[in-house]
């Protein structure tokens, strides 16, 4: 059980890690007073958009507070995302620097620039997978004490 302890709490730290680096991601640490454990949260939505800002936003109420936050995706977005549905609990969230990956031919003549993170949505009830992109800015909304 210590092992598993202590594999979840790298992870937030890595975590932690990741975020610091992105416009915004300070105050999502600041929020939760430290790593960021993103568990039970729920995606809101996806929204992939060619003349704006595209977006992931993902609610969470964690310790007595509610909160959005909104991932501002830029550059060439690959998404992997299944089960949306009414309700899209995630079991974790991962941010890692993505891999490279093979640029296909016909990606080639419109400019394909494979985002530089990859977001990972793990399983728990409803929406799961994976979004590769730039995060241009993580904002944060704060709903209002109850």
């Amino acid at each position: 059980m210590d092992e598993i302890r202590q594999i979840r709490a790298q992870a937030q730290q890595d975590l932690a890690a990741s975020l610091a680096r992105i416009p915004g991601g300070r105050a999502l640490i600041d929020w939760f007073d430290g790593a960021p454990e993103f568990g039970d949260a729920e995606v809101v939505s996806l929204l992939l958009d060619r003349r704006g800002p595209s977006t992931l936003r993902i609610a969470l109420d964690h310790h007595g507070k509610s909160a959005t936050f909104v991932f501002e995706l830029a550059a060439w977005i690959d998404a992997d995302v299944r089960g949306f549905s009414h309700q899209n609990v995630i079991g974790s969230l991962t941010l890692r620097r993505a891999e490279e990956r093979e640029v296909q031919p016909w990606e080639l003549g419109v400019g394909c620039r494979p985002g530089e993170w990859m977001i990972e949505c793990g399983p728990c009830f409803g929406a799961y997978g994976t979004i590769r992109a730039d995060i241009a800015r993580i904002t944060l909304e704060q709903a209002p004490d109850a």
